[in-house]
């Protein structure tokens, strides 16, 4: 009996941890400030999109090839989520996806498209990667930081 109650408890152990996603883009530090009341106020409208390739602070870091944050969809008013700006397909860091207006980025030199409107950065077509995704919390008087 001792013995079914462990094979139990490892299988149950077993098929309740799920595998954590691990990017192939390389490990860059993030911490980036946004205002949406000022220099960032063009985040506000849904869908909209801003890209950071360089820092405009010193206490800026960008990640491995560059930030892009977006005001996607979901249930308040800004809905910011962040994203590298290296292809996972590529993982290089001069080649960057290129946001669109439809909550769409897409690598113009292997074809992969991502959605970038759920903050997820799941693949859309020509990869089962996603993209690598940075958290972004609210810090208080229209200011949002960006990290990992």
């Amino acid at each position: 009996m001792k013995k079914v109650w462990i094979l139990l408890l490892l299988v149950c152990f077993y098929s309740s941890c799920e595998e954590e996603y691990v990017s192939n883009i390389p490990y860059a530090k993030v911490n980036l400030e946004l205002n949406t009341l000022t220099q960032d106020y063009d985040l506000i409208p849904i869908l909209s999109y801003k890209t950071f390739t360089q820092r405009r602070y010193d206490t800026d870091r960008i990640g491995y090839g560059g930030i892009l944050v977006t005001n996607g969809i979901g249930t308040g008013v800004l809905n910011l989520y962040a994203y590298d700006l290296s292809c996972p397909v590529e993982a290089m860091r001069n080649i960057r996806v290129v946001p669109n207006d439809y909550g769409e980025a897409c690598c113009e030199r292997c074809g992969a498209k991502f959605n970038i409107s759920s903050g997820l950065g799941n693949p859309i077509s020509g990869t089962s990667l996603g993209l690598k995704t940075y958290s972004v919390t609210y810090a208080g008087n229209n200011t949002y930081r960006v990290v990992n």
